[in-house]
């Protein structure tokens, strides 16, 4: 008797590629990847007058479930596990609501949040691992853009991204507690066209404006 495999789901086909996508864009931190559309459409919106940005929620859901710790946030306030939002990703993928501090991953939903990542983990010196990863929502990533200047690891010079809707506030959080390996957060920078930016722990993040 032969054994013929399964056809992959639309879920798992999406896991696969937006994995290998993550995973290309944290190894060449700068490079601007492209992540598939999300198999979903019905997702709840984290707050009032904001739509979910999907390619980010599902991305983060990719790396989740019933071993790790989970947190999200919208308008700098992290929110509680009764919200619409958290019981529909929590149900899919048995993720474990955490407070902040105890926290595998993140998903800040809006740029503004980014004032939360000083109350995320960030390892210490005998478990470097046990730090948070953060997917952030922006509204746009340009490739050779003015705004962050990224060096380190991966990168053979320097490399240049562009965050326009960003604040001096919002980006200066980006550059603070670098420099501290094995210690940091491995940030994916998601936009609402599917855009992925990596910025491992390693990299060197300045300010090209401001």
């Amino acid at each position: 008797m032969s054994l013929v495999a399964a056809p992959q789901t639309p879920l798992e086909r999406f896991n696969g590629q937006t994995f290998r996508v993550l995973l290309d864009c944290l190894a060449r931190p700068g490079k601007i990847g492209q992540l598939p559309p999300p198999p979903f459409t019905n997702v709840p919106s984290p707050a009032d007058g904001t739509p979910p940005q999907l390619t980010a929620i599902a991305a983060c859901m990719s790396l989740l479930d019933q071993t790790v710790g989970f947190v999200h946030a919208i308008n700098q306030t992290w929110l509680p596990i009764n919200h619409p939002l958290s019981r529909w990703i929590t149900v899919r993928s048995n993720v474990r609501m955490l407070t902040p501090s105890m926290a595998d991953f993140a998903l800040l939903h809006d740029l503004a949040s980014i004032a939360l990542l000083p109350e995320l983990p960030v390892g210490t010196m005998l478990y470097p691992e046990q730090s948070c990863t953060v997917f952030l929502c922006v509204p746009t990533l340009v490739a050779g853009g003015s705004t962050l200047r990224l060096a380190g690891p991966g990168i053979a010079t320097t490399v240049t991204v562009g965050l326009p809707e960003a604040t001096p506030n919002e980006l200066a959080v980006l550059t603070v507690r670098r420099g501290q390996f094995p210690l940091g957060i491995d940030l994916f920078l998601i936009d609402r066209q599917s855009r992925c930016l990596g910025l491992p722990r390693t990299t060197e993040i300045t300010l090209c404006r401001y």
